[in-house]
């Protein structure tokens, strides 16, 4: 079984070559263009989700940025209404504190009135009281007498 460089030799050759070529033709390019396709597609696609990530890293610190000055803003309005309420209930007890001293300083007023005036009424009461008493004890003729 040796192999005899006849003519059939070269038509399987020729052959051969025809076959290969159809096969690459056909099959084997557009197969390869289709997955060097693919790999581009699929390296695209990282690509935009590595921009996505470090647009979605840069968005974040942007929102935590912005989270931390309301909070800084926030805590700096809470410390100003704060003082501003002590302010307040400072005046509005100094306000209650004065109300309080008027209305104390009217009441001893309207008592010492009402002391002066109970007291200036009882005074002819008190005499004409001891006359009687007097009367009584020394009896009407003695009283008479002097």
């Amino acid at each position: 079984m040796l192999i005899l460089p006849d003519g059939t030799l070269f038509v399987q050759i020729l052959n051969f070559v025809v076959f290969w070529m159809l096969l690459n033709f056909f099959f084997i390019r557009p197969t390869q263009r289709k997955i060097d396709e693919r790999l581009r597609h699929v390296a695209r696609q990282y690509e935009e989700a590595d921009a996505s990530a470090a647009q979605s890293a840069a968005i974040m610190e942007q929102a935590s940025g912005i989270v931390r000055d309301a909070a800084r803003r926030a805590e700096a309005l809470m410390r100003e209404a704060a003082g501003r309420a002590a302010k307040e209930t400072s005046a509005i007890e100094k306000d209650a504190v004065a109300q309080a001293a008027t209305a104390t300083e009217n009441a001893r007023a309207t008592v010492a009135a009402e002391r002066d005036r109970a007291q200036a009424a009882a005074l002819p009461l008190i005499g004409e009281l001891a006359r009687e008493m007097v009367t009584k004890a020394m009896g009407p003729a003695e009283m008479a007498r002097r």
